[in-house]
């Protein structure tokens, strides 16, 4: 029964065999309707997969085929490994910090990876303890999430990370990977559910901390809100020696030493970070209306080259979601490779054959 079924809806399924609740709770969709989540029965038995070690975590979760591998560590909420079939993984993780957790009251733990925060950091001072939007609120502390995972029927390889979020936001996050058998791309269902009533809207904001990025490429709406389809989001726009346009393609090439951020409100929904023939390509796909973090961003970069990285960032719409109703988004992490490191305009060639533009 469960194979014509979208690979996402029975990946999900499967959490009823771990033991895992699925909610029937309303769903925010395009059309702005509340829609009753599907009531289905409980699966198969599927294989479970354990629990392993990985640069001294003994609680990782690997998600393997024959074309790439995803290391996810729930102790640390984070996907930190994510690398072509013996290859090298895109993600910056600060190698003094393997197999930590953080320290009792640290609120951000920088020690790279892919990651989610449910809130829009120019929300953060109305629930910090400081009035402040930096580091993040209590509420928002790096804590364990809890995982589970398993191979589905058709032999793709899933695991959901799930964290509660209590007082003041009262919502409830999950982010679902899914593997397929000879794929490159990691596809992850990301879901806030609104636990109790709170004055706080959410956001699905992605962050995927990359190393030493060459260039960075963000599409760039026509028209747009934005003065050149790019909002400054620190500083100033770089200049043209740093920041090329191909078409509608904007590449940012990484100034030594500084750092900058940008966001683009092109409903395109990707970013790409490339270093030398390594490519990295995500895209977001966002069912909910209403209006985007920072001005009406999609997706945003910051670079701070002296620290040695760059963040690619998606976004969802920002909502005030009133207690069951759910938030929800489909990103989309894939790898590539060039023959040899490109210019700017030839590399935005690429992007648009990845992006299948």
């Amino acid at each position: 029964m469960f194979a014509d079924m979208n690979p996402m809806l029975r990946c999900g399924m499967m959490l009823a065999f771990f033991g895992l609740t699925v909610a029937a709770a309303p769903v925010l969709l395009a059309v702005e309707a509340v829609q009753p989540a599907l009531t289905v029965e409980a699966p198969p038995p599927v294989s479970p997969i354990l629990p392993s070690e990985f640069l001294g975590w003994t609680n990782s979760f690997r998600l393997q085929n024959d074309r790439a591998e995803a290391v996810l560590v729930p102790a640390i909420g984070r996907l930190v490994h994510f690398a072509p079939h013996n290859g090298t993984s895109p993600f910056r993780l600060d190698p003094g910090l393997h197999g930590q957790t953080p320290p009792k009251g640290e609120r951000f733990f920088n020690i790279g990876g892919d990651w989610l925060w449910p809130v829009s950091q120019a929300r953060w001072a109305a629930f910090a303890d400081n009035d402040r939007d930096w580091p993040p609120p209590a509420a928002l502390a790096d804590l364990p999430w809890t995982c589970a995972a398993w191979t589905d029927a058709d032999g793709a390889q899933c695991a959901r990370l799930a964290r509660e979020y209590g007082a003041p936001l009262h919502i409830q996050v999950s982010r679902l990977f899914r593997l397929a058998p000879g794929s490159a791309t990691l596809v992850v269902q990301q879901r806030i559910e609104r636990t109790a009533p709170s004055e706080i809207p959410v956001v699905l904001w992605n962050i995927s901390q990359i190393a030493q990025a060459d260039q960075i490429a963000l599409p760039i709406s026509k028209p747009s809100k934005f003065r050149g389809g790019l909002k400054p989001l620190m500083g100033r726009l770089p200049g043209r020696k740093h920041l090329a346009k191909c078409g509608d393609i904007a590449i940012y090439r990484v100034r030594p030493g500084a750092e900058t951020k940008l966001g683009s409100d092109a409903m395109r929904g990707w970013i790409t970070a490339a270093r030398g023939t390594n490519v990295i390509f995500e895209s977001v796909v966002n069912l909910a209306l209403g209006d985007y973090p920072d001005g009406g961003c999609v997706v945003e970069v910051y670079s701070n080259q002296g620290l040695g990285y760059s963040e690619i960032e998606t976004l969802s719409p920002e909502l005030n979601l009133p207690p069951g109703q759910i938030l929800e988004n489909t990103l989309r992490i894939e790898l590539a490779e060039t023959a040899a490191p490109l210019a700017p305009c030839p590399l935005a060639e690429f992007i648009r054959h990845l992006a299948g533009e």
